[in-house]
């Protein structure tokens, strides 16, 4: 399902294969599942041993200082944006055990990250959107922090890959889909209500285009999203 976060994938074991409307892909042992604004499926078959690393939406690009608009929809290869990175993954999940590992990759991490002074800049201005209500357009956000439109835009395409547009209606519909599958809440004019959308007809039309199934469809078949699990952010 669609999410607003960006995952690193080290998978030890049997292939990831990726199902999406153009069509299956296996997955590189090592991986960038870039943020998703269309439904997939994930699969693997035989054994699984499997360290994922949850970015936020613009989370990734101080590890990789790269733009990452071709992460969108897309799952690619680390090297392709980090050789260092990979590179000291490969050494990290050589430990003798998963917490070792874990602590291995933690310290990967820690000596990828460089403080970009303009991304130190910007990214609270990004974050700041994201948290505000809903109802507050692009253009309006921008007319209140004096900043240009097409250059938040451009910003913030850069820094997560996404339009700010699409990363408020992802965020929007994992709000509602959560409100599905957790809190239970039946009535769809609610939760339409209770996440701006303009009425039920909007609310359904938009589930649909992330999830590929309707609202009561997902309910039913009890559709896991990402936030089933529990992450670690960096």
């Amino acid at each position: 399902m669609p999410t607003d976060c960006i995952d690193i994938v080290l998978n030890l074991k049997s292939d990831i294969v990726y199902e999406t409307d153009s069509g299956k892909i296996v997955a590189p042992p090592f991986h960038i599942n870039g943020l998703r604004s269309k439904p997939s499926f994930i699969r693997q078959n035989g054994d699984a041993f499997i360290f994922g690393i949850s970015f936020h939406s613009y989370g990734l690009f101080p590890f990789v200082r790269k733009p990452l608009k071709c992460l969108q929809d897309e799952v690619v290869d680390l090297r392709e944006m980090s050789l260092e990175l990979e590179q000291k993954f490969t050494s990290a999940v050589s430990g003798a055990n998963s917490e070792e590992i874990i602590k291995s990759i933690e310290h990967a991490l820690i000596s990828e990250l460089v403080a970009d002074p303009n991304f130190l800049r910007e990214v609270p201005l990004i974050n700041d959107y994201l948290t505000i209500a809903d109802d507050v357009t692009v253009k309006d956000f921008c007319e209140q922090q004096a900043i240009n439109i097409k250059t938040f835009e451009r910003k913030v395409l850069f820094y997560t890959g996404f339009t700010p547009k699409l990363l408020r209606n992802i965020k929007r519909f994992q709000m509602a889909s959560n409100q599905l599958s957790h809190q239970r809440i039946t009535n769809l004019v609610e939760i339409a209500y209770n996440n701006n959308f303009t009425d039920q007809t909007h609310f359904i039309k938009d589930f649909r285009r992330f999830s590929g199934v309707a609202p009561r469809a997902f309910q039913m078949e009890k559709i896991s999203v990402k936030e089933n699990v529990t992450y670690t952010y960096f």
